[in-house]
């Protein structure tokens, strides 16, 4: 049986990188590159792409925490600014952009 401990650091090795994905410039520029607008429409598109083309209700239930209208004011129209294989290509590529500029810019670094 896996420890709570085990899986609290393993949540605190990837959660800086999941983070990216909603927070970084470099994401949020390859969101809007693919069509993707506002915030929210960005996370629930980037962070629900690897579901496919899902709706609201799967969103809501994957997520947990978010109020079902919430989700079905974004999904699925989401996808009709990007489908979700640019939705996910966008997310890596804007994390990996990221930290390439990170570690290449010292004065980046914390």
């Amino acid at each position: 049986m896996t420890s709570p401990a085990t899986a609290r650091r393993l949540w605190a090795l990837g959660e800086p990188y999941h983070a990216l994905t909603y927070f970084a410039d470099e994401c949020r520029s390859a969101a809007e590159a693919t069509g993707l607008t506002g915030f929210w429409s960005t996370y629930f598109a980037m962070r629900a792409a690897p579901l496919g083309p899902v709706g609201p209700a799967v969103v809501t239930a994957a997520f947990y925490n978010f109020a079902p209208a919430f989700v079905a004011r974004r999904v699925p129209r989401v996808w009709e600014a990007a489908d979700p294989a640019t939705a996910l290509d966008a997310r890596l590529a804007g994390v990996d952009a990221e930290r390439r500029g990170w570690w290449s810019s010292p004065s980046r670094c914390p």
